[in-house]
């Protein structure tokens, strides 16, 4: 399988069985060839709000309506693991945020709740933060 190239903030529509298809946004590379992805999904009532996106004329304009990053659901993957859930069609990547986004990004993983232990320590290390 060929390899996808991966930059920090690209968003990448993924298969998640059996929930359909989400967005993965790239938020830090964790080691050697893996990246850390998190979940951007439609804002609901009981969604953490450490990270919330308001669609906006600097946002891809697949964002049609309140939107968040679910740490909860973030993920480790290289380019391969990345190759295999990609829904079948989609523009690789399919989007890429502004460097200002990704770092609203990251500073609402570094204080969320929801973010696995080991998914946060890698985040503080790829920023250089204790």
């Amino acid at each position: 399988m060929s390899s996808i190239s991966i930059n920090i903030g690209d968003v990448f529509l993924i298969d998640t069985p059996p929930n359909g298809q989400h967005f993965y946004v790239a938020i830090a590379k964790t080691s050697g060839n893996k990246y850390l992805f998190v979940n951007l999904t439609d804002k609901k009532n009981n969604s953490e709000r450490v990270c919330v996106l308001t669609p906006d004329p600097s946002l891809p304009s697949f964002i049609k309506k309140e939107s968040v990053i679910a740490y909860y659901f973030a993920r480790e993957m290289d380019a391969n693991d990345l190759a295999i859930c990609i829904t079948s069609g989609s523009p690789i990547p399919k989007d890429c945020l502004s460097a200002d986004i990704v770092s609203q990004i990251q500073q609402g993983g570094l204080i969320s709740k929801k973010l696995k232990n080991k998914y946060k320590t890698a985040l503080k290390k790829f920023l250089g933060v204790d």
